[in-house]
């Protein structure tokens, strides 16, 4: 078993040139889509060592954070333990209904096949007008195609993810594309400032469906009665 000392992998990502980048994008999005006050109760689904956490609590929001990795949460723990954790699934969230203000999952749902159950969970743990915020590599991108010569992928397409979202009540309010970089998770190239402002300049963030990575902000609307 790993010591808490011990960074995990995500935390080292982070510090990378592309890791930069990529923290930048994703909290950049969470600040623009979330109200993280002291009056709102925020989960981050996924939360690994709680790189977006420990900024949700810094902003004063009340943060449940959930992983199915011991070894983050308790890096989490040490960094911060006013914020609370529980070692669970996104699938099955130990929670009842019609808590939270928000709910982020940020490079998670790409490790989990069951799309339609996470997004069902995520709606019934949200209170009617709640947030939820996630991000996703999208498998229809010509990045992904590449990613298949090496034997890897994304797991999910836009098209999908948007139908799933349809599907399980979220009504979609922002979308926004990133990741156009010819380069992996980890990497130190020197040209990734340069290729992230190309990609900024040619304004290839306003082109979701077909960017490599998406960010999507959502909500649980209120419900309509029938007439």
């Amino acid at each position: 078993m790993k010591h808490a000392s011990t960074e995990t992998f995500w935390e080292t990502a982070t510090k990378t040139k592309m890791g930069t980048y990529l923290t930048t994008i994703e909290l950049e999005f969470l600040l623009k889509t979330i109200n993280f006050s002291e009056r709102n109760l925020i989960i981050d689904i996924g939360a690994g060592a709680g790189k977006f956490s420990l900024i949700a609590s810094q902003k004063n929001a009340e943060v449940i954070a959930i992983d199915i990795d011991i070894h983050g949460l308790k890096r989490l723990r040490l960094k911060n333990n006013l914020v609370n954790v529980i070692l669970a699934d996104a699938r099955h969230i130990p929670i009842k209904e019609d808590v939270f203000n928000a709910a982020f999952m940020i490079e998670v749902i790409d490790y989990i096949p069951e799309l339609e159950t996470v997004l069902t969970e995520c709606k019934r743990i949200l209170k009617t007008g709640g947030s939820l915020v996630f991000s996703f590599g999208n498998s229809h991108s010509l990045k992904s195609k590449l990613r298949k010569i090496l034997r890897k992928h994304y797991t999910h397409s836009y098209p999908q993810v948007v139908h799933e979202l349809y599907k399980a009540g979220l009504k979609i309010v922002k979308k926004e594309g990133f990741n156009w970089l010819p380069f992996n998770r980890t990497s130190q190239n020197p040209l990734i400032p340069l290729f992230a402002e190309i990609e900024k300049q040619l304004k290839l963030r306003k082109i979701p469906s077909l960017s490599p990575w998406v960010l999507i902000h959502s909500v649980k609307p209120k419900q309509t009665c029938p007439t």
